[in-house]
């Protein structure tokens, strides 16, 4: 009996260790793939090898390291593309100031009004940078209010002619909001910015004797705005990701016309901040339509979030 004891005393404990090192095993795993994500890779993942409680904890694993290496990625890509977006004004500059220095150039109007337009094309990137890094973090209180939607598009669309007075007198703009649409609940100033964002993306991309429309329709205690122009349209693969931070389906073009990559972003960021959604639609060759939808109950809710959140001084200022 001691010996049949014994050996089977042996035969469970090394039974409990082999079951005990399979259940453990997906925890060393992680574990690892921790330690190589704590060193910076992230592509670093577990084998799921069963559906209970610890292959759920592997599926999550797998699904944070996957959610890291983008964000890892996305923040390479910012820092590389604000570093050429700030490097090509600022070597314009420099280079106007070496020859300036060296006498090779006189300080004549044109060359002070280029180093001027460079200047004022750094200070754009850098104010918006800090309007979409705001607006991300929720650091802006909305003020929402009544805003009637047809004089705010007349004037906007002013606004766009003088930015580009050449292409605007090309093309045909129709502002075809009707003038007894309800008031849209919202903050005046940022659905100014939203406005102006894609409409100024829709004349510098629409050729001449093109047509860009602004409609909008009011139901359901909802506020539906359409931009729309006759231009070359997005193409298919590229609409999932034009509201990203210095995304351009055409980079040369872009670029020579001044853009910078960031109205999109901070259109789709202010549209987001009111509670409601933005999205781009296109056919090659027929044009791009932007819409946005605004809810007056999400818009009010999270304005009162967000006064909330700012002291009694800062809501009186």
């Amino acid at each position: 009996f001691l010996l049949a004891g014994a050996i089977a005393a042996f035969i469970a404990l090394f039974l409990a260790r082999i079951l005990a090192r399979g259940m453990t095993q997906p925890l060393r795993d992680m574990a690892q793939a921790a330690r190589r994500m704590a060193r910076g890779d992230y592509r670093a993942g577990v084998a799921v090898r069963s559906r209970d409680e610890v292959g759920q904890l592997a599926q999550a694993f797998n699904r944070m390291a996957g959610e890291m290496e983008t964000l890892e990625r996305l923040r390479r890509d910012l820092v590389a593309n604000v570093s050429h977006e700030l490097k090509t004004p600022i070597s314009a500059l420099r280079a106007h100031l070496e020859n300036l220095l060296d006498g090779v150039e006189d300080p004549n109007p044109e060359l002070i009004q280029v180093m001027l337009q460079q200047s004022e094309r750094l200070s754009r990137l850098i104010d918006q940078l800090l309007d979409l890094s705001r607006l991300e973090s929720g650091d802006v209180p909305m003020e929402i209010e009544p805003v009637p939607l047809a004089p705010l598009v007349d004037r906007v669309l002013r606004e766009v002619e003088v930015a580009w007075p050449e292409r605007a007198s090309a093309l045909e703009v129709r502002n075809q909001v009707p003038a007894d649409l309800p008031p849209m609940q919202a903050d005046r100033e940022r659905i100014h910015q939203v406005l102006f964002n894609l409409l100024d993306n829709a004349v510098r991309f629409t050729p001449p004797g093109g047509v860009v429309t602004v409609r909008a329709m009011s139901e359901n205690g909802s506020c539906e705005v359409l931009v729309e122009d006759t231009g070359p349209g997005i193409p298919k693969e590229h609409i999932p990701f034009v509201f990203e931070r210095f995304y351009r389906a055409d980079p040369a073009r872009s670029r020579g016309e001044g853009g910078t990559g960031l109205g999109l972003a901070i259109a789709r960021s202010v549209v987001e901040a009111h509670g409601g959604k933005i999205w781009a639609e296109s056919a090659d060759g027929r044009g791009a339509r932007f819409r946005f939808v605004i809810s007056e109950a999400a818009a009010v809710k999270g304005w009162a979030s967000s006064s909330e959140a700012v002291g009694p001084k800062e809501k009186h200022a």
